[in-house]
């Protein structure tokens, strides 16, 4: 035992001066086609570290579809770009990706083939084969961005925000769905609350199929947004009642983006706006998988100047987790996507890092994906890099210090 414990320290020593862990090759672009927009990637990785990009692709005007790209755990891509859906007319948007351990994944994304629109998804194999055709999610042509999440099984439960019949006072739904791909009982009301407009929702499944919804909610804290959420367990039944996340309640906290881990503890992250003293800040809050909240709220980014927002979450299977954020101004060129990793115990591996490394101009709208060893990869957009409007762009990362530490049998 004791030679054991001396290997540990010899061997991992080194690592705790780059906590963050080193980036795994170079970063890259993950889109073929070059002409317009490719943007608002979202990420999915299953237990191996084999990976999935989707993004939206824009034609022209009034004419955009959703794309992906697979990955291997190495990095290396695994067959062509592919169209995600099926229809070539009409606007498809804001992309949500979920996959399970094997590496089978699904897709969802809103439509407007006229306005209004709604919510449709398509299932994959892991070999990348769709399973089946498109399909529409919910009974509302007024939905709109949607979010997904994955149990163990791959089960799955979409959210949206459905804007009928008032577009300023909309509410947010959601719908289970086997991995075999029919429904799991009906629609349901996720939020209690119904006063204002309750929008822009995030879900986190773990292992088990129980799930937490968190969204943004107007005035209901008492000033502007504030985020909610609501615990379900794997049948659909709520588990207590709804509540409010964010413990700082002047201005408008939103945004938020939910992880869980494989013992059904969670992290909720959000944008707030004036907390750190200066435009929006992220901030975050850990739950036990009884829906205790775990120590106080905290600030996730360092650099407070101008903003930072649209954070994006995920926990490896130990329930470490990293988050991504865009923050103004501080890569010294416009945008630039930032990350913070945290163990368990909620406690920063390191100092926040710089994601993106070509800086100029704009790098925004980070998603984050993790493997069960905590790998991660992150996907975001990018102005210009390359040569046509927004591309779309990747890192890729090593495991984080905890994992490594049970990897050589230390509890």
């Amino acid at each position: 035992m004791r030679a054991a414990r001396f290997l540990l320290v010899f061997v991992l020593l080194p690592r705790l001066v780059v906590a963050q862990g080193n980036p795994l090759g170079p970063e890259f672009r993950v889109n073929t086609y070059g002409p317009n927009d490719q943007a608002e990637p979202s990420v999915a990785a299953d237990s191996s570290g084999n990976f999935v990009v989707i993004w939206q692709r824009e034609y022209g005007a009034f004419d955009t579809h959703i794309s992906g790209q697979r990955y291997a755990t190495s990095g290396v891509p695994l067959g062509a770009e592919f169209r995600v859906n099926a229809s070539t007319f009409g606007t498809c948007a804001a992309p949500s990706v979920a996959g399970d351990p094997a590496g089978n994944f699904v897709v969802i994304w809103q439509f407007a083939p006229l306005e209004p629109g709604g919510v449709l998804g398509q299932r994959y194999a892991s070999s990348g084969v769709p399973l089946g055709g498109n399909f529409l999610v919910g009974n509302s042509a007024y939905n709109f961005n949607p979010a997904v999440a994955s149990d163990s099984s791959g089960n799955f439960v979409v959210v949206w925000e459905d804007l009928f019949p008032n577009p300023t006072a909309g509410n947010v739904f959601g719908q289970r769905f086997a991995n075999s791909g029919p429904p799991l009982g009906s629609v349901f009301r996720v939020n209690t609350y119904t006063t204002g407009h309750q929008a822009v929702a995030s879900v986190a499944v773990d292992p088990s199929g129980n799930f937490v919804v968190v969204w943004n909610s107007g005035a209901q804290d008492g000033s502007g947004y504030g985020v909610y959420g609501q615990r379900f367990a794997r049948s659909g039944a709520p588990v207590g009642t709804e509540f409010r996340v964010n413990t700082y309640t002047p201005n408008d906290q939103s945004s938020p983006s939910a992880a869980a881990d494989s013992s059904g503890n969670f992290v909720v992250v959000w944008q707030s706006a004036l907390q750190d003293g200066s435009g929006h800040g992220v901030f975050g809050q850990r739950y036990a998988g009884s829906g205790a909240p775990l120590g106080p709220e905290f600030r996730v980014n360092t650099f407070t100047t101008s903003d930072q927002r649209r954070p994006s979450v995920a926990a490896d299977g130990a329930g470490n987790f990293v988050v991504l954020w865009q923050s103004l101004s501080q890569d010294g060129a416009g945008l630039g996507v930032f990350g913070q990793r945290y163990a368990s115990s909620g406690i920063p591996l390191g100092p926040e890092f710089l994601v993106n490394t070509y800086t100029s101009l704009a790098q925004a709208a980070p998603s984050v994906a993790s493997d069960s060893f905590g790998n991660f990869v992150v996907a975001w957009q990018s102005l210009n890099q390359d040569g046509s409007g927004y591309g779309v762009f990747g890192q890729r990362y090593q495991p984080i210090l905890p994992v490594e530490l049970m990897r050589f049998g230390v509890e």
